[in-house]
């Protein structure tokens, strides 16, 4: 029998069945001790999610997962344009510095971090933080945690304050996961960061001072101080001045910024 005959037969056999089976004419033979096949249940799960809470909470997973990739995947906001590279740093000391590397003014120029482990937006503002962390703790600058906030850029000629307040809320999610999983015991939130969140004036006010921040539910102590990137701004005004004076004027403006970075650090010690 070739192979042609053989499938021909097949063909003719699978056409009676279907007869058989449409016209119940198909006997079932069983032990008296199995079951009879009607009384099977053959379990089916959906992999679609059930619920759009379900859905949320898997988005919400999957952020918290993601949140050391190249770049930061939330749909949290609308109007986002990426995630800010590097968005979280991972440190050992149970300490959060909050920053902000994406522009939030027209005078401002958008920014991307190039550099493998990169924090600021760029190594003058490093070096600068590093020794003024070590001045007060002995230890790098490294050993604290940071974090994008906000974690994503978006458009800072177009965005409005309601905007950004918008966005700061949302983001406040990201901030706690970040607390519960890593036991921050205290944050710090710099520049940008703080002008976002309380607005340019409020932001000078707090400056040095410590308040009880809630983060849906959770409180914890947040320390409020300017950008490292001011000491650097201060660094090159100086060296471009075109009098003794005026470099007088910029090395003491520095010195004093400085002064001040140590006596606000100094603050956190109890909580290390």
């Amino acid at each position: 029998m070739n192979q042609k005959t053989i499938l021909e037969t097949f063909s003719d056999i699978l056409k009676e069945t279907k007869f058989l089976i449409q016209n119940q004419s198909v006997s079932v033979f069983r032990f008296q001790n199995e079951k009879d096949p009607s009384d099977f249940v053959f379990p089916w799960k959906s992999k679609v999610p059930e619920t759009l809470e379900k859905q949320k909470k898997q988005q919400k997973e999957s952020q918290r997962k993601n949140r050391d990739l190249v770049n930061f995947s939330c749909t949290l906001c609308q109007g986002k344009l990426s995630g800010v590279r590097q968005f979280l740093h991972k440190g050992r000391k149970p300490i959060l510095v909050l920053h902000y590397s994406g522009a939030t003014t027209a005078k401002e120029k958008p920014f991307t971090k190039t550099r493998p482990n990169q924090i600021f937006k760029d190594k003058l503002t490093e070096i600068s933080w590093d020794g003024v962390v070590k001045k007060v703790f002995g230890f790098s600058y490294e050993e604290f945690y940071y974090e994008e906030y906000p974690a994503c850029t978006f458009s800072h000629t177009d965005s409005k304050d309601s905007d950004w307040n918008t966005r700061l809320e949302n983001c406040k999610f990201h901030v706690k996961e970040t607390v519960e999983e890593f036991g921050i015991k205290a944050i710090v939130i710099l520049g940008s960061s703080a002008r976002l969140l309380f607005g340019a004036e409020k932001a000078k006010e707090q400056l040095g001072k410590v308040m009880e921040w809630e983060l849906g539910g959770l409180k914890i102590p947040l320390l409020t101080t300017r950008s490292p990137e001011a000491l650097v701004f201060l660094g090159e005004k100086a060296k471009k001045a075109d009098s003794e004076t005026n470099l007088f004027q910029y090395g003491k403006e520095k010195q004093d910024l400085e002064d001040s970075f140590v006596s606000h650090l100094s603050i956190l010690k109890p909580y290390l």
